[in-house]
């Protein structure tokens, strides 16, 4: 990744829950309003997902940082 950057944060266990709920569910709204707009209709299901990342940062950071938080959170437990 070009220019990537690398973000370190403390939480507690129950601070990383809640964000990472708190993420899904913004992800899962931004993902329904965005499957059946006009943009990404026409664009069939198995490529429609990778095509909203690629047009959408900050869905595709979301889905990123969704990731990390879950892996934390399974090496905690």
């Amino acid at each position: 990744m070009e220019n990537a950057m690398k973000i370190e944060a403390e939480l507690t266990p129950g601070q990383a829950q809640a964000l990472l709920a708190n993420l899904r569910e913004q992800y899962r709204i931004s993902l329904n309003e965005l499957w059946y707009d006009d943009q990404y209709r026409l664009i069939p299901d198995g490529m429609r997902h990778g095509s909203i990342l690629a047009n959408c940062p900050v869905m595709a950071a979301q889905k990123r940082l969704i990731g990390a938080l879950s892996l934390s959170l399974k090496a905690v437990k």
